[in-house]
């Protein structure tokens, strides 16, 4: 994880699966499978993604996130679309 959304999104992954911060998280690990993160844990991590980065997630989208690299790309499109 290299720049600060990635970070963040670390962040919340680490709290919702309550990992150590040395575990190391990748875009390929699945987050259901890889770090056990349930439907209402994946409800918490969107939550903790949008205050960490004053974003808004659709509940919509929730479902399409299956990998970590997932999240991160749905962030960095919500990230860059300017709102009006």
């Amino acid at each position: 994880m290299s720049d600060i959304l990635d970070e963040q999104i670390a962040k919340a992954l680490r709290g919702v699966a309550e990992l150590p911060e040395e575990f190391e998280i990748t875009g390929e690990q699945n987050l259901r499978s890889d770090l056990g993160i349930d439907s209402l844990g994946m409800i918490d991590l969107v939550m903790h993604v949008e205050e960490a980065l004053g974003i808004k997630i659709g509940e919509d989208s929730i479902g399409n996130f299956a990998t970590v690299a997932d999240l991160q790309r749905y962030v960095r499109e919500l990230s860059a679309t300017p709102v009006s």
